[in-house]
């Protein structure tokens, strides 16, 4: 290695790399559960964050590699080596609130997953409804003396109404999504920190299931359409409403939080700890070295830079 290589790109560049994907990946899942899952404000935050910590992180490597104005530079050297911390702490906030919510995931994971199951119930309730309805209309169709013939096609087609493929399709698509996220995790945030979503496929399905039910056939008694929202769908929005209060409430930092922000930092700060400084430069981040030479007499003095 040259004694004054400039800027240079190392193994520390990768290590610090991978450390600010991480931050960023994490930060983002914490602001997303702060802004109750708005995703831009999360997304951009992320940007800002990344911006931070390469203005401060790599600045610092950058004022190391001078080898120029060596008084000057090594001030603001040390300088940004101090708010390299300040700046890390800051930027530590949205990763912070993550690990909160990572400590209480038992709770949030089983809320969320109860409530999504609850909403099979809806589908449970809507057959018990329809077949009671059509029941109800063959009955009615026999006291009125209705043709068998007759009878028997009105009765299929208000089967066909409210039971025909499309029911199904609903039903099969709405349990296939609910099973898939009732295994999710606080690390999946688009699931779980998109609650507006979650909350509108509920309200989705009951209204589908709500139109099948809105047309009266031919001698059907007026009856009433399948309920505009469905018990388990106004449980099942409570229970999730209440995860609210879990992720974007603050707390304190957990232990997990500052073991990885050690570690964070140190690999943050790889790149300016193998970063060569100038020979010329007698600065360091402390202090000073000495320089020893020889006068005109034969005598060695030392001087302070």
């Amino acid at each position: 290695m040259a004694i004054n290589d400039k800027l240079r790109f190392s193994w520390g560049h990768i290590m610090a790399f991978v450390a600010m994907i991480f931050i960023s990946y994490v930060s983002f899942m914490g602001l997303t559960y702060l802004t109750d899952g708005n995703f831009l404000y999360a997304g951009l935050g992320v940007f800002i964050i990344i911006l931070i910590l390469s203005f401060f992180f790599i600045g610092v490597q950058m004022l190391k590699a001078t080898d120029t104005k060596f008084r000057t530079r090594i001030k603001w050297e040390r300088l940004f080596f101090v708010l390299t911390f300040a700046a890390f702490l800051l930027v530590m906030v949205p990763y912070s609130h993550f690990w909160i919510v990572f400590d209480k995931r038992q709770q949030v994971e089983e809320t969320f997953s109860n409530s999504v199951q609850t909403t099979k119930g809806m589908f449970a309730s809507y057959e018990a409804y329809a077949q009671n309805r059509i029941d109800n209309y063959r009955k009615k169709l026999i006291q009125d003396d209705v043709e068998s013939y007759h009878r028997n096609n009105l009765v299929e087609a208000l089967q066909l109404q409210m039971l025909d493929e499309n029911y199904e399709n609903l039903k099969k698509s709405a349990f296939k999504w609910i099973d898939n996220v009732s295994d999710v995790s606080v690390w999946n945030v688009f699931v779980i920190g998109n609650i507006k979503e979650v909350e509108e496929s509920f309200e989705t399905w009951n209204k589908t299931l709500n139109g099948f039910t809105t047309n009266t056939l031919e001698f059907e008694p007026e009856e009433a359409a399948f309920t505009p929202e469905h018990p388990s769908v106004k449980t099942a929005k409570d229970n999730i409403s209440s995860l609210h209060a879990i992720y974007t409430i603050g707390g304190d930092p957990t232990l997990i939080v500052f073991i990885t922000g050690v570690v964070l930092y140190l690999m943050l700060l790889l790149p300016y700890i193998v970063q060569p400084r100038n020979s010329k430069s007698l600065f360091r981040l402390i202090g000073k070295e000495s320089s020893i030479v020889k006068s005109d007499n034969g005598e060695y003095e030392v001087f302070k830079m």
